[in-house]
């Protein structure tokens, strides 16, 4: 690595304004983009997870049929409540009101699971005093299977009256709009616009979208194989943070059983240089991306301008012995780590989950999952140590945790990056979801 890149990542790794809180809030807004096809008895299940660090109270709101579930989360604990199906998004390029709506009178921690049976993703909501007026979209290839053609996708929630959209297509659209198209659509609080890619070539990645006020921002795609040759598709879904907290250096890590991953890497400026541990490999364009298709280890990504790294579990037969199918997370860079978050295994039925954790080499002895420090080897029950591996280059060590469903706590004296994702176990081993755990965002 060059001296000057590692200089930055050391400098961000350790310096003090990376403690905040990330992703704890009192107000969020949350969308199901579309997951997939009806197929078979594979039902659809829409689930919201909240978790609290003191006990709270709040109501979660349907736009779609202004029905309202209230609910009480006690502290350290976690709730789920299941959503109509009916909120999901199937349309593109149509306004709605498929939004949902959460406040609290504390603060809380949001997940989102989009399950069907073999295609399952999450995320963790973004507060929405975080919410920002740019984004880019980050998808996947098409995928083409029979009548059906699988497609990358966007959905934007807005937050306020009289939000006037642009959206700047870099592909066509499933409704036959061209890449080129600018696109103008006003939104009042709690409607909805989706955008899907053509089902013959329509990757959106490098689609811009602004807004006149601040919009609820989800990427990902219907069902996707990584790579795009590879059986077999799972839907990609993050809800995705604005440009301007974007960076310059991330980390990313291996996921536990699986052969290998892939990673984009998306500029929103002109001559943005991508750098892959210390070696130049490539100069990028706004709205141009760089797709790696075999990360074997854990890796470092610096880019000379603010960048945006997406990273991508395999589908199931990319890997000598089949461990679940893709699932997408937004990399957090190294200077939005955060001390503490929450974290929530978010599906109930047969998987393994995990917790990936980035620690400074200076936070490894202080680092706490649910109170119990993980270097005088004493775990929580049912946490197990996967594997530890040193990335000498970052002065970090990268940890999987092997955890059980529900709720977990981590905190460390220096701030870290935590990643929970986890892969279904026998007949649901076609399975997965992944999501990052919160970083550092300005307002």
């Amino acid at each position: 690595m060059k001296r000057s890149a590692l200089a930055v990542i050391l400098l961000l790794l350790v310096c003090g304004y990376a403690q905040a809180q990330g992703y704890r809030g009192r107000d969020f807004w949350i969308c199901f983009p579309q997951n997939a096809i009806v197929e078979q008895n594979h039902a659809l299940q829409l689930s919201i997870y909240i978790t609290a660090e003191s006990r709270a109270t709040g109501t979660i709101t349907n736009l779609l049929d202004s029905t309202t579930q209230n609910f009480t989360v006690e502290y350290g604990a976690s709730i789920e409540r299941d959503i109509d199906t009916e909120i999901e998004i199937r349309t593109s390029e149509r306004t709605q009101r498929n939004s949902i709506h959460i406040t609290s009178d504390q603060d809380i921690s949001v997940f989102v699971v989009d399950h069907r049976p073999a295609t399952t993703d999450s995320y963790m909501a973004i507060p929405t005093e975080f919410l920002g007026k740019e984004y880019v979209v980050v998808g996947y290839g098409t995928l083409r299977d029979g009548a059906y053609g699988f497609t990358s996708q966007a959905t934007i929630a807005g937050t306020e009256d009289n939000t006037l959209i642009t959206i700047n297509l870099a592909g066509p659209t499933k409704n036959g709009l061209p890449k080129g198209r600018t696109l103008m659509i006003p939104l009042n609080r709690g409607e909805t616009f989706q955008i899907q890619g053509s089902p013959e070539s329509g990757d959106l990645t490098g689609s811009t979208v602004t807004a006149t006020k601040p919009i609820a921002f989800y990427t990902g795609h219907t069902c996707a194989q990584v790579p795009t040759d590879i059986s077999f598709c799972d839907i990609l879904l993050e809800m995705e943070p604005p440009a301007n907290d974007w960076d310059n250096s991330f980390i990313l890590t291996k996921f536990a059983g699986k052969d290998y991953y892939v990673a984009r890497v998306m500029a929103n400026a002109d001559l943005t240089e991508v750098s892959i541990n210390g070696v130049k490999a490539a100069t990028l364009k706004r709205g141009e991306f760089l797709e790696i298709d075999t990360f074997y280890h854990d890796a470092i990504i610096t880019t000379s301008k603010p960048a945006l790294v997406a990273q991508y579990c395999t589908s199931s037969n990319a890997d000598t012995i089949r461990v679940g199918d893709p699932f997408m997370l937004i990399a957090i860079p190294t200077d939005r780590f955060i001390k503490e978050t929450t974290t929530t295994s978010v599906v109930d039925t047969r998987f393994e989950h995990f917790l990936n954790i980035v620690v400074p080499d200076s936070g490894v002895t202080s680092l706490k999952i649910d109170g119990m420090m993980t270097a005088l080897g004493k775990l929580p029950p049912g946490v197990t140590l996967a594997s530890k591996r040193t990335l000498a280059a970052a002065r970090s060590t990268v940890f999987s945790f092997r955890v059980p469903s529900g709720r977990h706590l981590v905190e460390c004296n220096a701030p870290v990056a935590v990643y929970s994702y986890g892969f279904g176990l026998g007949d649901d081993n076609f399975d997965s979801y992944g999501h990052a755990c919160g970083m550092r965002l300005d307002k």
